[in-house]
Order: C-alpha cells, then structure tokens, then sequence
C-alpha cells in the first residue's frame, strides 16, 4: 500500500493505464520481495493479531514517552535539581536479539534513561533518578514485546 500510495503522488496523470500498471509493479516487487520480508518464522507477526499488538506497543512506548519527558522537565525547571544518576542491570526475558534491542531502543527513547550494554541476560541501563530506574523493569514495554515474540 506504501508503495502503491507513492506511485500515485509519482505519476502526472491519474489514468486506469497508470494505475494498473503501478498496482502491477507494486505487486511484483512485493512477490518478488516477499522472501527477504517475511520469514517462515516470523509470518505470525504479519497477522492481524500481530499488527494490533504492535500498535498496541507503539501506543505505550508513546504514553512512556511523554510521561518521561514531563519528569525530566519538572527535574531541569526545579531549583534544587533532585537526581540520583547510578548504572543498574535489568533482566532481560526476551529471547531474539532483534528483541532485545527493539527493548534496550525503548528504554533509550525514554528520557531519564539510557540504554549502555546489552549482554546475554541483562541490559545496562544509566538512569537519571531512581524512579525513572524503578519503571523499567517489568514494565509494559517488556510486556508487549514479549507478546510479540510469542506470537512469532
């Protein structure tokens, strides 16, 4: 759909000629394609549970987001700029590596935290205040992305 929604801000007229003809060639690159998109493995993704739930992430990684970024702002606008900078690890219960750097990405789009190392079992995370280090582990983000990886 992305493809074809480009061919029709490309083309300089709008006739049945060349919108079948972009509809064809957008549907030959994605069989063509299709292989080195969508593995064997990973087709539940693409269903439409799989799409709900990914929205479902986008909508809170968003919420978390903003929700940060109003913390971070009362700390810098207070006077007496109340922080605990400290490292901690958090577990990880991802399994695929993609998995756990979608994770580690999340947590670096967070603000008041930033994601440092990802090892085997853990990520090590700098957080900014100790409340900001309390919402990571366990949260709703971990949740959705491992629902994600149970359904692929």
């Amino acid at each position: 759909m992305v493809m074809m929604l480009f061919w029709l801000i490309l083309i300089p007229r709008y006739t049945i000629e060349n919108i079948v003809a972009g509809l064809l060639v957008c549907l030959g690159a994605l069989w063509f394609s299709s292989e080195l998109l969508i593995e064997e493995e990973q087709a539940s993704i693409y269903s439409k549970k799989g799409i709900i739930l990914y929205f479902r992430y986008v909508y809170h990684l968003t919420i978390e987001i903003v929700k940060a970024n109003i913390d971070v702002a009362k700390i810098v606008l207070s006077k007496n700029m109340d922080i605990q900078p400290h490292f901690f690890k958090v577990p990880l219960h991802v399994k695929k590596d993609l998995n756990k750097v979608i994770y580690a990405n999340a947590i670096t789009l967070t603000p008041g935290t930033l994601s440092v190392d990802i090892k085997e079992d853990c990520i090590l995370v700098h957080a900014l205040t100790n409340a900001a280090a309390n919402g990571i582990e366990g949260s709703v983000l971990e949740q959705g992305i491992i629902e994600l990886e149970e359904l692929g």
